[in-house]
């Protein structure tokens, strides 16, 4: 089993099979990554085949295209996807969102961190950003000063990163390296030690 994901490779480690599941890949922490790392993997256990056994890709309703068509592409594997879950939006999120934005409206600066494309269109919404003739994301300089110099938006990874862009035109201030909390918080880090001198404010 490859995994790209701490989460996901804790899941499949914990089910009961004897012998265990053989979970390898989170170490590579992104779809770019574990793709070559799979052809090369993969080339060794099958060494012995010219046709290498076909590859089961197990995915959201939403994802990027980049393993199997990498896997295609560069190694000319036969690559079967199968949609195995989906997100949503949590029925309570705009009304939970927007109370706590109202709880922090007075903060000098705040991170809104998204996990997931679902609930993308609400949150630019509750924020101001979202140009509700359009449905795009409003030019940031056209957007009121204190928003956009105190709120700034952080994705655990490419995926949901894209999806605001291509979506609502929106470039998030940060996009983690890996799908970790560490990573996202480094990625903040490095952000906030990049601003203007004024900004070093907690």
């Amino acid at each position: 089993m490859y995994s790209v994901g701490p989460a996901t490779t804790r899941a499949l480690r914990a089910i009961p099979l004897n012998p265990p599941l053989q979970v390898i890949g989170e170490h590579t922490g992104a779809a770019d990554e574990l793709a070559p790392f799979i052809i090369e993997d993969y080339s060794k256990r099958y060494a012995d085949r010219e046709k290498k056994p076909p590859l089961l890709f197990l995915v959201g309703e939403k994802h990027r295209d980049v393993i199997p068509r990498v896997l295609r592409e560069q190694a000319g594997w036969r690559v079967d996807e199968v949609v195995v879950y989906g997100t949503a939006e949590l029925a309570s999120f705009r009304e939970d969102f927007a109370q706590r934005l109202g709880e922090t409206v007075n903060f000098p600066v705040r991170w809104v961190v998204v996990f997931s494309p679902s609930g993308c269109e609400a949150m630019l919404a509750a924020l101001g950003f979202l140009d509700e003739k359009t449905g795009r994301a409003k030019p940031k300089s056209n957007l009121d000063e204190k928003t956009t110099t105190s709120t700034f938006i952080a994705t655990i990874g490419k995926t949901t990163k894209a999806h605001l862009v291509t979506k609502f035109g929106y470039e998030p201030e940060v996009c983690a390296e890996q799908p970790t909390p560490k990573a996202i918080l480094e990625g903040i880090m490095r952000f906030m030690a990049a601003l203007p001198q004024s900004w070093s404010r907690t």
